[in-house]
């Protein structure tokens, strides 16, 4: 507590001022800063751990540009243009009144995640996956059933690799629950409880819009100690498997049909129609090919091997971008 001025010192402090001796601003006590904190809008999450859920998303916006590049055969680019935390308020009404709302089940979280895309994007993915040119200028109503069931499939494979983004950190599985158009109508967290929201600036081909993701609380609270810089160091040296063995792992899970075809045989269509129960149709008799797929790689004889058929391998038919 500051010192109480006695009244000698009043009066020596006022003669002074009239004076000329002390000026005003010499005798003002300096305030210390005060920092205003909004109880109503808690900080719950520290500039490292939104450090983190940034490069997460990174992650994320890497693989899904890969996956809509392919899937709409376009040009696409998706980069993150804001990760901050807000009120869920503050989130529902910043988004238009009528937009397109992804909403995802997260597990072991229960907990609910939503994606917000601008129109203008959903509807230029939806021309594109109709065989149009992405042009959504002409949009200005709400999905059909058929258009819905594409967002759903479009983006139920997106969020595999959301699933992806996250190992590092934690197992999570993320399943489609539904769509909605109207925001007032999707409830995921408290209206004053804390969410993260990541905004995604998205171009498909000529039209740019933007991808909101809206993380509550419940879902970012389990996993809230291993966003530390030191935490996700470590996951990323656990999971650093080298690229060619993690190659070779996924392609031994390939499976590949393979035909060994005894020979050929041709009829006219007349003989054809007449055949019946026990006739014999005479085949062409020579090397056996064995086709990877639709080519063939391989010719062999036909023999048997611990009583099942097999046929033993004499030549590897070599093509075009073989390296021999």
């Amino acid at each position: 507590m500051a010192d109480v001025l006695s009244q000698q010192e009043i009066d020596a402090l006022l003669s002074a001022l009239n004076n000329g001796e002390l000026q005003a601003a010499d005798v003002v006590e300096k305030q210390e800063k005060v920092k205003v904190y909004d109880f109503k809008r808690a900080m719950r999450y520290s500039k490292e751990q939104l450090r983190s859920i940034t490069r997460i998303h990174e992650n994320f916006t890497r693989l899904m540009t890969s996956y809509l590049s392919a899937q709409l055969r376009t040009f696409v680019q998706i980069d993150i243009d804001l990760v901050d935390q807000v009120t869920y308020h503050e989130f529902i009404a910043s988004i238009p009144s009528r937009t397109i709302l992804n909403v995802f089940e997260v597990k072991p979280m229960d907990g609910k995640m939503v994606m917000e895309i601008n129109p203008q994007v959903a509807y230029a993915v939806i021309e594109r996956l109709l065989g149009g040119q992405g042009d959504p200028s002409a949009r200005n109503g709400t999905l059909t059933e058929i258009e819905t069931v594409l967002m759903q499939k479009v983006f139920t494979r997106a969020f595999d690799m959301y699933q992806d983004a996250w190992k590092n950190i934690e197992n999570i599985k993320v399943k489609w629950e539904a769509i909605e158009s109207n925001p007032q109508f999707i409830q995921i967290a408290p209206q004053n409880d804390t969410v993260i929201v990541i905004v995604l600036r998205t171009t498909i081909g000529e039209v740019t819009g933007t991808m909101t993701l809206c993380l509550p609380h419940l879902i970012v609270e389990p996993v809230m100690p291993k966003l530390s810089t030191h935490q996700w160091l470590s996951a990323m040296t656990k999971s650093n498997i080298p690229q060619q063995d993690h190659l070779k792992h996924n392609l031994d899970t390939v499976h590949i049909p393979v035909i060994a075809e005894l020979g050929r045989a041709t009829l006219p269509v007349s003989d054809l129609l007449n055949l019946q129960i026990g006739d014999v149709i005479g085949i062409e008799t020579g090397k056996l090919e064995v086709k990877i797929g639709q080519l063939t790689r391989f010719l062999g004889n036909p023999g048997l091997q611990k009583g099942r058929y097999a046929v033993q391998i004499d030549q590897v038919i070599h093509t075009e971008g073989d390296e021999l």
